[in-house]
């Protein structure tokens, strides 16, 4: 969410914050399966109270802060105790530590609690790999990317055993390139549904017929309707604050209109009673109260002119502001999509280079990509939650799960 500009209300800044906060909770839930937490992922939490007395949020730092996910796959908060985390959402987990502050401290408000992913449970590549060991846990990792990390399977000492291992490896390393060029082309089209003012992602040409892209999009989706939301929000904003001094203007006209015949009035008497002090038949402190009264009136419509001028400055400044906060969102999707562009440009020359070294090491082989030799062949399971699972190399791997290589011998 863009930042709430200068100019807004407090009253409105916190709404800008109050829906930054939902969409935190909410921004992963557009994929089609969301994270659940393992034991051994840490954790960031916030929570925030919203006071509505004062029109501000008060965070709560004391409860908020850095937690990890113990073996038993709980949590220690304050005030709430052991929560069972592991198996469960962000979202979910947040809400349930939201309720649970609530009840143990008397709330009368749910404080608003986010919780955020600071680093996930590693992995673990063990058995018939290169460098068997625990590796770092990203979203999306699959079986040959996890054996990709590994080094690759651990060959006999045949002829073919390094050239079958660099196979997988530059396999890997070249499938992990294709997925980062799928994720920049769904920001890319992210970035033009936004300056073309579109609330649909059109995916690109280069998804047509590949599996697995629905997520990518789905995400990007999500950043889509929330940059739109904080848009329409601030504009919103500038549509009530000019709809406020168009009243203002109006109500300074009737008011003006009022003074103006008081003022004729108090003009048309000063007039009469100077004729009569002329003349002896009216007293000279009768002309000096009326001159005065005269003279407020016309110093009261000075300033309500000086009002309604105000307004329609403010007015003006207000459609200025409209101006800059779409110019200045343009400029900033501009700017993303050069960097994504450079960023593309990058990756596809390296799936270019990486490609023609998968073309060699496949030609030196003589064996196809992810094949085993004619001596021996591996099996690969993964090992989660203590249940042994078949896997093959496109088997989505989680966080805390240990990649089992096994190379099975012919006899």
């Amino acid at each position: 969410m863009k930042k709430a500009t200068p100019f807004l209300p407090d009253v409105l800044r916190q709404g800008a914050l109050a829906m930054g906060l939902v969409v935190a909770l909410t921004a992963a839930s557009a994929a089609a399966e969301p994270y659940t937490l393992n034991v051994s992922d840490k954790i960031n939490v916030r929570v925030v109270e919203w006071k509505a007395a004062e029109s501000t949020f008060t965070e709560w730092t004391a409860l908020g802060g850095e937690y990890v996910i113990g073996p038993a796959g709980t949590t220690a908060f304050p005030f709430v105790g052991d929560v069972e985390s592991a198996g469960k959402s962000p979202q979910d987990l947040a809400r349930e530590l939201a309720d649970g502050l609530k009840q143990s401290l008397g709330l009368v408000v749910t404080p608003n609690v986010s919780i955020e992913i600071a680093e996930f449970a590693p992995i673990y590549v063990a058995g018939d790999v290169q460098s068997p060991g625990e590796y770092k846990f990203l979203p999306g990792l699959t079986l040959i990317k996890a054996l990709s990390l590994a080094g690759g399977e651990r060959r006999g000492a045949d002829a073919n055993s390094r050239a079958e291992r660099d196979v997988v490896t530059v396999t890997g390393a070249y499938q992990v390139l294709q997925d980062e060029q799928l994720r920049l082309l769904a920001k890319r089209a992210r970035i033009d549904a936004e300056l073309a003012g579109q609330e649909t992602i059109t995916p690109p040409e280069q998804f047509a017929g590949v599996e697995g892209v629905e997520p990518l999009l789905s995400d990007e989706h999500a950043v889509l309707v929330a940059n739109l939301k904080a848009l329409n929000s601030q504009s919103s904003a500038l549509d009530s604050q000019t709809t406020v001094l168009q009243r203002q203007i109006e109500t300074f006209s009737q008011k003006r209109t009022a003074t103006e015949r008081q003022l004729s009035v108090a003009q048309e008497q000063l007039t009469n009673v100077r004729s009569l002090a002329e003349d002896g038949l009216a007293v000279v402190s009768r002309v000096a109260s009326l001159e005065t009264s005269v003279a407020d009136y016309e110093t009261r419509l000075l300033d309500i002119d000086m009002a309604q001028l105000q307004a329609q400055q403010a007015i003006g400044d207000a459609e200025i502001r409209r101006t800059d906060l779409a110019d200045s969102h343009a400029a900033e999707l501009s700017v993303e999509r050069q960097e994504v562009e450079a960023k593309l440009a990058e990756v596809n020359l390296k799936l270019a280079t990486q490609q023609g070294l998968v073309r060699e090491a496949v030609a030196y082989s003589g064996i196809a990509p992810g094949t085993a030799g004619s001596l021996a062949s591996y099996t690969y399971s993964i090992i989660r939650n203590g249940e042994e699972i078949a896997a093959d190399m496109s088997t989505p791997v989680l966080s805390g799960d240990v990649v089992q290589v096994r190379l099975v011998v012919a006899e």
